[in-house]
């Protein structure tokens, strides 16, 4: 518990340090050509956004960067369900009720993957990156130290 592995944001707490392991892109995904749907039509123009259905994450990282992307664009999304994980989004996508943003690394990993297309959208968002977090004062503690520095 004295370390995890997350998504790092915009801004971090200064009382938390970070490393970073890798980064996954931030994908627009839809229901696969095959599904049935309730999305418009693709490819999606700045038009057709506010009034496909989004699925988005309720808050986070992913969040913030889909909020900002469609304020960039002068679009106001129509929010069709706010979700608190990942798995969630790409569930809802997959069973045709919008489109939603999830971190590649979670589409990788999902068995819905088949179920869903990746919808080419620009610009793209920036991609999460993934790291570690602990608090600096845990630095001191001579396991942690060692495991932080092996990575």
């Amino acid at each position: 518990e004295e370390i995890t592995i997350a998504a790092r944001p915009s801004t971090i707490n200064k009382a938390l340090a970070f490393k970073a392991i890798t980064e996954s892109p931030l994908l627009f995904i839809s229901p696969a050509h095959s599904q049935q749907s309730i999305t418009a039509p693709l490819p999606l123009d700045d038009e057709s956004w506010a009034h496909t259905p989004m699925i988005v994450s309720e808050a986070g990282v992913a969040r913030a960067r889909v909020d900002q992307w469609f304020r960039d664009k002068g679009i106001s999304p129509n929010i069709y369900a706010q979700v608190a994980g990942n798995e969630a989004i790409v569930s809802m996508v997959s069973l045709g009720f919008g489109v939603g943003v999830v971190p590649k690394i979670v589409l990788d990993n999902s068995p819905l993957v088949d179920r869903v297309d990746i919808v080419d959208t620009q610009p793209k968002l920036e991609p999460y990156e993934i790291g570690l977090f602990t608090l600096k004062r845990n630095l001191k503690n001579p396991l942690v130290a060692a495991f932080w520095e092996l990575i």
